[in-house]
């Protein structure tokens, strides 16, 4: 006996299967991801007066035009030129102790997607700025383990280089996810793929951030979104890039935060 296919099956058998990744990353659980973050986004306004601030405003990479001023925001370049940094750095400055001080903040990584960023600090005076450090997300090298080097960035000594999340978990008290919500999945991609080709790279905190030779931190993902996709995520356009400038930027959303 003939028995013929069920009709349905064969309407849809012409028809071109739905795409479920681009380029390792399931679109499926990217685009519920991104859903969830839209969802609990938190006002950066309310973090301003936890950042180190002088005379009430926070660090940024450069003098503010005028017009701009804001009660939240003072810029490296200010700060430097209006302290003694011999005082600062040789008495003011605490030294480092042979003790290494382990934090235990907890941020989760349950709704960071391919290309979000995570910024973190932790108590005193940092040359950095406001905010100490930021990476930005690689999904694809994110197999559930703290222990997976999955966090994209640069560090003295070492380079660009691949990071733990228990590395941003044990090392600084506060740590914030950030998001790029108008980048797509593909853009996101792009970042990643456009940046870690310069994994290696040596690490010097007084680049151009358009340099492609020397790196630092927050010229990680900024540059990653830079030339993938043309998005601008320094808040204030200066010669660098801190990690407090991405936080500010109007580009970025806060969707994640912990704190010891």
């Amino acid at each position: 006996m003939l028995i013929l296919p069920n009709s349905k099956y064969l309407s849809s058998s012409s028809e071109m299967p739905k795409q479920i990744e681009i380029s390792g990353v399931n679109i499926e659980e990217f685009n519920f991801k991104e859903n969830l973050k839209r969802k609990s986004f938190f006002k950066k306004e309310d973090f301003y007066k936890r950042f180190l601030t002088l005379n009430g405003a926070i660090m940024i990479s450069k003098p503010l035009d005028a017009g701009e001023v804001n009660k939240f925001y003072v810029s490296l370049y200010d700060l430097i030129k209006n302290i003694n940094s011999e005082e600062v750095f040789g008495v003011k400055f605490p030294s480092r102790s042979s003790e290494k001080v382990v934090y235990k903040n907890s941020i989760s990584f349950d709704k960071f997607t391919i290309g979000d960023i995570i910024v973190a600090t932790s108590p005193g005076f940092h040359v950095q700025g406001a905010i100490r450090h930021a990476a930005i997300f690689d999904s694809r090298r994110y197999h559930g383990s703290i222990d997976d080097k999955c966090l994209l960035t640069a560090e003295p000594d070492q380079g660009v280089i691949y990071e733990t999340i228990r590395f941003y978990r044990e090392n600084f008290s506060e740590a914030w996810g950030l998001t790029v919500p108008k980048a797509t999945i593909e853009e996101r991609v792009k970042a990643i793929d456009e940046v870690s080709k310069f994994v290696g790279k040596p690490y010097n905190w007084r680049a151009d951030k358009n340099d492609d030779e020397n790196w630092y931190c927050s010229k990680v993902p900024w540059s990653a979104y830079k030339k993938s996709s043309g998005i601008d995520i320094d808040g204030n356009g200066g010669f660098w890039v801190l990690p407090i400038d991405i936080f500010i930027s109007k580009e970025t959303e806060v969707f994640e935060y912990s704190t010891s």
